[in-house]
């Protein structure tokens, strides 16, 4: 007996559903540790499940907006704040889950990744383009939950565990396996996300570090050798006495 979708529920929307979700309920997380009340909840749930998409809609020209035709995610995301915030058993419950957030947060990270490379391919728009849209619906609604909460995005962090690393990582291997009609693109794709991002988060993994940057075993030259800052004035040397 073989699974079968409804006819009103394409997979490209099933994995959108399970991508709001996941994005909200990390965003919840992170509400909890910030210590927001209910509509600090709600809001940084809505903006991180919409942000990305809602960009992504705009360079798409996409319209309406994913969430405006699909209007319900409103309203599931309004109802799981509620228990979230205020019920003790689940709010037990969301403390041992924040141990996991890391893992909740990657698979968002997965799914919302295919979603955008395959909207961008039905668009019929170039192999870049779609990786493109599957990075910056993956990773934009995190950026301006960063911002809401007056930190540096995540993103564009040293150190930051290969978090649009691993978006990217997702979005070219599912265009790969796509091209070869290969039947678990998705599963692969979603895999290799989540599994690029939970190890670095595990191993410590980045990017190489950036010249200018200090870390705990590299420092930012200083004193007489440091290169001078841009548009400082440089002073003569000293001319010897005669």
């Amino acid at each position: 007996m073989s699974l079968s979708l409804p006819p009103s529920i394409s997979p490209v929307l099933l994995f959108e559903i399970v991508a709001v979700v996941l994005g909200a309920l990390s965003a919840m997380i992170t509400a909890s540790k910030k210590q927001l009340d209910f509509v600090g909840t709600f809001a940084l749930a809505i903006v991180t499940s919409f942000g990305g998409g809602t960009i992504r809609d705009v360079l798409l020209d996409r319209r309406p907006f994913f969430w405006v035709s699909r209007w319900e995610y409103l309203l599931v995301i309004f109802v799981l704040c509620i228990p979230f915030v205020y019920s003790r058993k689940v709010s037990d419950f969301s403390r041992r889950l924040v141990a996991r957030g890391e893992f909740v947060d990657a698979l968002g990270l997965g799914f919302f990744s295919v979603v955008g490379v395959t909207l961008a391919l039905d668009a019929k728009l170039p192999a870049a383009v779609a990786v493109l849209m599957g990075v910056v619906t993956a990773t934009g609604g995190g950026i301006i939950r960063d911002l809401l909460i007056n930190e540096i995005p995540v993103t564009f962090r040293h150190g930051s565990t290969l978090y649009t690393t691993s978006a990217f990582a997702g979005a070219v291997v599912f265009i790969l396996l796509q091209k070869l009609h290969v039947p678990f693109a998705v599963f692969a794709s979603v895999s290799v996300a989540v599994g690029s991002r939970l190890y670095s988060v595990w191993s410590g993994a980045s990017l190489p570090r950036p010249h200018w940057l200090a870390t705990g075993t590299h420092r930012v030259p200083t004193g007489e050798h440091a290169a001078p800052k841009s548009g400082t004035p440089v002073a003569d040397p000293p001319r010897p006495m005669e």
